[in-house]
């Protein structure tokens, strides 16, 4: 069962610290940060109870060497209500469903079609340059911006 873990303390450059001291100590996964206001930065993890403490009190003592004003608090077993409200934190990677072979040909034709476009160069012993052919339309772009005295 994931236990959840959060460390709030005054400053993000102290946040990041503290998440990476906490989740190099312990096997915890990082589930986003949210800032409160007056400074203040709340950090969540999830992982293991074990796992949590040795993370929290790892993260808590690199914080408190930065400032003295660090809170933190684990739940063993949260609500599963609590775990899906804390799903908007910034920082929290989006998981996305996606259907099995959905747009895999489309991916790979319009791989082809860009590796098509581009020119490879070679210049000496240098390794090979690819450069992409521009489109008309950004040529009549450039060539309209120059008129005017902007760059391209």
């Amino acid at each position: 069962m994931k236990s959840l873990g959060v460390i709030e303390m005054r400053g993000f450059a102290a946040a990041i610290q503290a998440v990476d001291a906490a989740c190099k100590s312990a096997s915890v996964d990082f589930i986003g940060y949210r800032k409160v206001g007056a400074g203040l930065v709340s950090v969540c993890f999830e992982g293991e109870i074990s796992a949590i403490h040795t993370a929290i009190e790892r993260g808590l003592s690199v914080a408190a060497a930065i400032d003295k004003q660090v809170r933190s608090l684990v739940i063993a077993r949260p609500e599963k209500s609590v775990v899906a409200s804390l799903s908007n934190l910034k920082g929290h990677p989006v998981c996305t469903k996606a259907s099995a072979g959905a747009d895999v040909t489309v991916e790979a034709e319009a791989l082809s079609d860009k590796s098509s476009e581009n020119s490879v160069v070679t210049s000496g012993d240098a390794q090979p340059i690819v450069q992409a052919e521009s489109s008309p339309a950004q040529a009549e772009d450039k060539s309209a911006a120059i008129r005017r005295g902007k760059k391209a």
